[in-house]
């Protein structure tokens, strides 16, 4: 009991740090978790933005070949002599 006594400030001390070493270690778990879900989500969202844009893309494209088609068969007819 003297042991006590004589060191409960360290005692008190030392007890307090892994309370809060154990409270940390799991917020830091939470966190983490939360990390790796948003991590995930913004990883799906960008694949998505990128669909998108390429789809587009692939839009703007099609009629740029449909356009030159369409020239081209213009230019066709009047070397041919029909309108």
């Amino acid at each position: 009991m003297e042991l006590i006594s004589a060191y409960w400030h360290q005692i008190l001390f030392l007890v307090g740090a892994i309370i809060i070493a154990v409270r940390l270690e799991s917020e830091v778990k939470a966190i983490r978790k939360d990390l790796d879900t948003l991590t995930k989500e913004i990883n799906r969202r960008d694949t998505y933005v990128e669909t998108v844009k390429q789809r587009s893309e692939l839009d703007v494209l099609n009629k740029q070949v449909s356009s030159l088609w369409e020239f081209v068969n213009k230019l066709r007819d009047k070397f041919n002599g029909s309108k």
